[in-house]
């Protein structure tokens, strides 16, 4: 069998060289798909991708370097032709698909080689940029810039610079792309409403604030800084708590605390702290906030200044009660010493009340303090009233003498000499400390009775204006009118008693001759019976007869005047005893029947039995021939009924006549004093007899009242204790 023949080296390297060549083949075949797929997604991806030369650039810093230049961006900013030779030495040698349609070419050869058709001025900066990291050897920038469209828009996007990313090519650049005009639009949207909302925040006529998720202050608007005096650095966070009272700041941040962690809205009341170390109170409204998915993005509330508002509700619940204890009494010097006390502390640390005197003169009624221990000091103050022949400029005596209110917002030290009336007084004045003074007149009916005063001092901090000057007027004008209520009332009650000396006296002179007249017209009618002729006799008895009856009603109008000033002083005396109601009314109704005949209205009286109980006799008459007189009077003829009964450990009289009446709206009044039923002209009378009558009842523990239908009569019950009331406790 013949051998094979033996290789030969060559023939070996030359199978060897096969192999590789297949194998390189392959290589490049997938190198070449490779590309393929690469160049695929390049074009096919949404990202403008841009191959740019950057040889022409490298050359132009390599001079740099050896001129000796080492900072590029100072030398770009010195330079900045410099910059726009560079930016025309970069060649585009390709671009994909996205590019294309980014700028609006139709081909690449519409781009491809210079970038001033798609380079605007403002991209400068940027250019700049890449060069400094193209001398320091970074591989990679990003930042946005602006190009410009074929067909000339001004587009936002968003470039990246990568070095080192074409293989085998480091003076090739590639740069990607993305435009970010609606991103930027949205943003500069979002700006623009933040800026309105700051603008709008930062000029409202309140204080407004935001917190995040986590309950941190991340705005405060200018209001909130001028008002509390606070910065960025020490308003946000939780830093604005340091802003509110000490007394508050604890429980006001437990229930931001509780309200954030359950999103809920609240409401609060605090102390806020002012610029000027003044704590006023603000009521702080808040409401979580949530995004478009419901995610809570923290709270955004309001806080008002509410010291005004609290003011004037402290104020007007003060004048309420003020108006309550200023109508409690007549005895003015009570009620003004009452209302200096109420006026302190929550109108005034100090408060005076000076009033004028009938001679003119001015007397400091009150000097009241907040503090007791400066009852000394107010003492002193008493001596220092107004003086209207003192010092003008004396805020008390200027108000009385204007008539106007005193308002001294401040009170310097060194002025208050020229409100006192001597040096003592000034030093009295400064002794209380004063920093606010307001004096206002007591005016009424066009006349001015006195002043009021108020001052604060160091102690409360407080300075008065236009809503403590309101209130203060208000005040005065209730206490003038009080005290000059009292003073008509004491004017009144010093003329009534004038009025029931005069009464009582003249009634005891008018007393005084009726007496023996009438006692002498009865021995002359006596005399006229036995000696003369019946014919005169009966005709001068007639006569007598007349001046019997008018000398009677006369002292009766005088006995009614008596009982008057005896009841106004507090004189009626009332001597009780056994006396049966039934027999007295019987014995009077008899009295009466000559005067019944005469006016033609029979007596009818019903009587049950004996009626006994404990009463002042007397009294018990004088108030049966009253009704009983009343009812024959305006009778009109028509019968006059007497009941007398018992009811319990009640008597009743009752006595009804068929008369005139008693108008609906004369009918409450009949029972006070000079007040009458009916015309004087036509019935006479003082208007006193049911007005005694009534007093003399209730003396004795009982009661009178009346029914009437105009022109169907009218008629009177009185109702009496069997047994004398138990006497009160001492």
């Amino acid at each position: 069998m013949p051998k094979a023949p033996r290789k030969s080296p060559e023939g070996r390297r030359g199978a060897r060289s096969g192999d590789e060549r297949a194998a390189l083949l392959r290589r490049l075949a997938e190198l070449e798909e490779r590309e393929a797929h690469a160049r695929h997604i390049v074009q096919t991806v949404g990202v403008s991708i841009w191959e740019e030369d950057f040889s022409g650039v490298q050359e132009l810093l390599r001079e740099l370097w050896r001129q000796g230049e080492r900072d590029v961006r100072a030398w770009c900013a010195a330079h900045p032709e410099f910059v726009l030779e560079a930016v025309r030495r970069v060649r585009v040698v390709g671009v994909n698909d996205a590019a294309l349609r980014m700028v609006g070419a139709s081909s690449q050869q519409e781009l491809l080689g210079s970038l001033e058709r798609i380079f605007l001025p403002e991209s400068l900066e940027v250019f700049v940029e890449q060069m400094v990291a193209l001398d320091e050897g970074c591989s990679f920038i990003q930042a946005e810039s602006v190009v410009r469209a074929l067909d000339g828009r001004r587009m936002e996007v968003l470039f990246t610079f990568t070095w080192d990313a074409v293989v085998g090519r480091a003076d090739r650049v590639l740069v990607t792309l993305m435009d970010i005009g609606e991103r930027k639009a949205a943003e500069r949207a979002l700006q623009e409403s933040e800026a309105r909302f700051r603008n709008m925040a930062d000029h409202a006529p309140v204080m407004m604030w935001m917190t995040d998720p986590r309950g941190g202050c991340t705005y405060l608007n200018r209001q909130w800084y001028e008002f509390t005096g606070q910065t960025e650095q020490t308003g946000l966070g939780f830093g604005w708590l340091k802003a509110l009272h000490p007394e508050d700041a604890v429980s006001v941040e437990a229930v931001f605390v509780e309200a954030n962690a359950r999103r809920a809205p609240f409401q609060l009341d605090y102390r806020l702290r002012r610029a000027d170390g003044e704590y006023r109170w603000a009521i702080d409204a808040a409401a979580p906030r949530f995004g478009p998915g419901g995610e809570f993005l923290g709270y955004i509330g309001s806080v008002i200044d509410i010291t005004e508002r609290r003011r004037r509700e402290e104020l007007q619940r003060f004048l309420a009660e003020a108006g309550t204890a200023l109508a409690s009494s007549l005895d003015y010097a009570t009620t003004l010493a009452t209302l200096a006390r109420l006026a302190v502390p929550t109108l005034a640390d100090w408060c005076m009340v000076d009033l004028l005197e009938e001679d003119g003169s001015v007397r400091r009624m009150e000097v009241t303090a907040a503090e007791p221990s400066e009852a000394p000091l107010a003492e002193r103050l008493r001596r220092f009233p107004a003086r209207l022949d003192g010092n003008p400029h004396h805020p008390p005596t200027q108000a009385i003498l204007e008539g106007r209110p005193v308002l001294l917002p401040e009170m310097p030290p060194e002025r208050l000499s020229s409100h006192a009336h001597d040096e003592e007084h000034a030093r009295a004045i400064a002794a209380t400390g004063p920093i606010s003074l307001l004096s206002v007149p007591l005016l009424t009916r066009g006349r001015t009775l006195g002043a009021l005063t108020f001052i604060t001092t160091v102690r409360s901090g407080r300075h008065y204006g236009a809503v403590e000057l309101e209130a203060a007027e208000d005040l005065a004008r209730r206490a003038a009118l009080s005290v000059d209520n009292a003073r008509l009332y004491r004017d009144a009650q010093r003329a009534v008693r004038l009025r029931d000396e005069f009464l009582s006296i003249a009634s005891h002179e008018l007393k005084t001759p009726l007496t023996p007249l009438m006692l002498k017209l009865r021995v002359l009618t006596r005399e006229l019976e036995s000696r003369l002729e019946p014919t005169l006799g009966q005709r001068l008895l007639g006569h007598l007869e007349v001046c019997r009856r008018q000398v009677k009603r006369l002292s009766e109008l005088v006995d009614g005047l008596l009982d008057v000033s005896h009841l106004s002083a507090g004189r009626l005396r009332i001597e009780r005893e056994a006396v049966d109601l039934s027999e007295l009314v019987r014995e009077v109704a008899a009295s009466f029947q000559p005067e019944a005949e005469r006016s033609g209205c029979p007596l009818r009286l019903e009587a049950e039995g004996p009626v006994v109980g404990q009463w002042d006799r007397l009294r018990l008459e004088q108030v049966v021939s009253h009704l009983l007189s009343n009812a024959l009077k305006y009778g009109a003829g028509h019968p006059v009924s007497i009941r007398v009964q018992a009811e319990g450990v009640q008597a009743r009289l009752v006595v009804r006549d068929e008369g005139i009446g008693i108008e609906p709206d004369v009918l409450p009044r009949i029972f006070h004093k000079f007040e009458r039923g009916v015309s004087e002209r036509h019935y006479g009378g003082l208007g006193l007899g049911l007005y005694v009558t009534q007093q003399v009842l209730h003396a004795m523990g009982g009661t009178i009242s009346a029914e009437s239908t105009p022109g169907h009569g009218a008629t009177f019950t009185v109702e009496l204790p069997l047994a004398p009331p138990a006497p009160e406790a001492p």
